[in-house]
């Protein structure tokens, strides 16, 4: 499972940099957040051993992303040819 998880986490974070498929990058790396939180670290602790707030730090900012979508200079909007629900 490391190297699919490893997949999970590299493709859309470079997505991501790029301002391509960022609502659906995001939707990965949620998916990603929420499996380290409940099933890595077990969502036993928000500070201290095993905490996960860096964890549901990034589970929120992929949640902004997936609803504020894609910025000004990302490549989706200086194209436009992508779909509105897929940027």
């Amino acid at each position: 499972m490391q190297i699919p998880i490893a997949l999970a986490e590299m493709i859309p974070g470079i997505l991501l940099i790029m301002g391509v498929l960022t609502r659906i990058s995001s939707s990965l790396l949620s998916i990603v957040m929420l499996g380290a939180i409940f099933y890595v670290k077990g969502a036993t602790n928000l500070t201290g051993e095993k905490a996960f707030e860096l964890d549901l730090i990034l589970l929120a900012a992929s949640l902004v992303i997936i609803v504020a979508g894609p910025g000004r200079i990302s490549i989706s909007h200086i194209v436009k040819k992508i779909p509105r629900f897929l940027q």
